[in-house]
Order: C-alpha cells, then structure tokens, then sequence
C-alpha cells in the first residue's frame, strides 16, 4: 500500500486488527495468572496442613519446579499486552505481602489449625487470580 493509500480510516483499521492480534496472543497470560494462583493455594496448603519440615520439604520440591516451568513457558511467549508487566507486578506484590503474612501469623499463633491455613491458602491464591480477571478484561478474552 502506497502512502497515499493510506487514509486516516485505514491506518485506525490497521490499529484495530493489530490490537486485537495482540490481545489474542496476550492471553497466555491469564492461563500464567491463573496457574500462579493454584500453586500459591497448594503450597500454602501443603505448608499449613503438613507442618514443620514434611511441609516445607514437600511444598518446595513441588514448587520450585512448578515455578521454573510457568517461568520458562512465560518466557517463551512472543507477545504481551500492554500493562501486563504493571499488572504483574501488583500481583508479585500482593501476594508476596499476603503469603509472608499468612505463613508468619500462622506459625507463630495458629500452627496447628487447619481453618487458619485453608482460609490463609485461599488468602494467598487471591492475587493470581485477581490479576488473572484483570487480565481477561484487558485483552477481551
């Protein structure tokens, strides 16, 4: 297309597709947010319920592979929207807050009761998938 082809309407056309092939392909994002958010529940869970070091050694072989997998499938994406990194970074924020809140109050006062840690586990997963919903609206999927 020349550029005197190029009127005012066609280049807002171009944009249009253009965001829209963007968002499509942001969208692994969400399934990133999402899978955060189901292993932060299941580590504290795992954490809170089996206690000591059974918890600490199960959660962490569990989730530092799991981690380094969602980390090198996020990696390998080609494409992501724009506001995904501040988004990402709430989300970090938040549940880093949140599970050093949940894993010190818990330890110290409720070590042995399983409604603090389901309560505490759902606490935790919240920002994955606050962040996931945020997301979702964001590339229209």
């Amino acid at each position: 297309m020349e550029m005197s082809e190029l009127t005012p309407s066609v280049a807002l056309a171009q944009a249009e597709r253009l965001k829209e092939t963007v968002d499509r392909q942001s969208r692994w994002v969400i399934r990133f947010q999402l899978a955060y958010g189901t292993l932060a529940f299941g580590q504290v869970l795992t954490l809170g319920l089996l206690g000591g070091r059974l918890g600490a050694m199960i959660s962490t072989a569990v989730w530092v592979p799991l981690i380094v997998g969602l980390s090198v499938y996020a990696a390998r994406q080609p494409v992501a929207h724009r506001g995904m990194a501040a988004t990402h970074y709430a989300m970090m924020g938040a549940w880093a807050t949140l599970y050093g809140l949940v894993l010190g109050i818990g330890v110290a006062f409720f070590p042995d009761d399983p409604a603090w840690w389901v309560a505490g586990a759902v606490l935790v997963a919240l920002p994955g998938f606050v962040a996931a919903g945020v997301t979702s609206r964001r590339v229209r999927a």
